[in-house]
Order: structure tokens, then sequence, then C-alpha cells
């Protein structure tokens, strides 16, 4: 027993020779030396942290601020139209889609600002030239989509106001009312909903078919 203690001990006793010897020949040493001074490193700019969640509030707003004024465009003379539920909850749901393609089109354009600063600050790397050629690309493809997805709800509300009954808008402008439209029924009285909702069940029935 006292053999395995006087082991033991021995063992503490080389280790603490050994840390004290570690710690007598570092004590002139100087880290400092060995560390890279501020005006050997690259300038890397300022670091800030991106606002995200206040870019994509921005973008929410610009995509209701198109759909509003789309929907104006083709049924603000036809208010009992424009405030149908079915119309009211497909503004929202086109916004929610315009949304994520602004959205995505602010973090492209973020991508490829911070590729250009990467190269400017000395990343010649044939990788780098290769990621920012696909995001030049992806911009393009964002801003052919964008382009795409506004012409399709011009179609659909122009189709719909079509398959509806009412007049084709001769003179696009949201502040005047499109002569001729059709606001009441043939004998005078303001058409009900439940008649709204069949014409545009119908409407869309139509619609569906043409596609096939």
């Amino acid at each position: 027993m006292s053999g395995t203690m006087s082991k033991t001990e021995n063992e503490k006793n080389r280790l603490q020779d050994e840390f004290n010897q570690i710690q007598s020949e570092s004590g002139d040493f100087d880290i400092s030396n060995h560390l890279a001074k501020p005006e050997d490193l690259p300038d890397l700019g300022s670091i800030e942290i991106y606002d995200y969640d206040s870019d994509l509030t921005v973008a929410s707003q610009q995509s209701m601020e198109v759909l509003e004024s789309l929907v104006d465009l083709f049924l603000s003379d036809v208010p009992q139209l424009k405030q149908h539920p079915y119309i009211k909850t497909k503004m929202r749901d086109d916004a929610l889609v315009y949304t994520e393609t602004i959205f995505l089109q602010k973090m492209t354009r973020k991508a490829f600002l911070t590729q250009m600063r990467g190269i400017d600050n000395g990343d010649n790397s044939a990788r780098m030239y290769e990621v920012l050629n696909q995001t030049i690309g992806q911009i393009r493809e964002n801003a052919k989509f964008s382009s795409t997805q506004k012409t399709e709800l011009e179609k659909f509300y122009k189709e719909l106001r079509s398959n509806l009954g009412y007049t084709e808008i001769e003179n696009p402008d949201v502040n005047k009312p499109v002569v001729g439209s059709i606001e009441k029924e043939e004998d005078g009285s303001i058409m009900d909903n439940r008649k709204l909702n069949e014409m545009i069940k119908a409407a869309l029935i139509k619609k569906d078919e043409n596609k096939k």
C-alpha cells in the first residue's frame, strides 16, 4: 500500500517539476510578437447585422401595393366584385407569393454585392467567379419570373372580368371609372351575392376549360 502511494507521489512531483520548468522557460514569452498586426490584415470593411425581418416587411408592403393597384385597375368600376370574399382572399394569397419573389430578388442582389466586395478585397479564385456567374444567372431568372408572374396576374383578372360579362378596359386609369361596365342586372336591380357567386364560379370553370 505504501509502495503504491509513493509511486503516485513521485508521479505528481514529476509532473509538477515539468510544469514549473515550462513556466520558467516561457516567462519571457511575448505572444504579441506572434499575432498579426491590424495593418497586416486585409480590409474586411464594416461589419453590420443585416435586418432580414425589416426587408421582408418592406417586400410584403410592396407586394400588397402591387396587388391592390392591379385589382383597382380591373375592378375599380365594380365595387361589389372587388369586395367579394373570393377576390379579397385571392389578392392576399397572390400578395404572399409576390412577396417571396420580391424578397428573393433582394437577397440575390445582396449576395451579388457581397461577392463583388469579396473580389474587390482580393478573392480572385476561380470558384468565386463561378459563384458570381451563377448569381448573375439567378438575378436574370428572378427578373423573368417576376415579370411572368405579374403578367399571369393581369391575365387572370382580365379574363375574369371578361367571363363575368363586363366590358374590356380601354383606358387603364385607376383614377377614372371605366365607361360601359355592368353593375346591374337587366331589370336595373343590383346583383345579389348569390348571383355574383354563381357568376364567379362559372367564370372560373370557363377559365379552366380554356386552359385545356
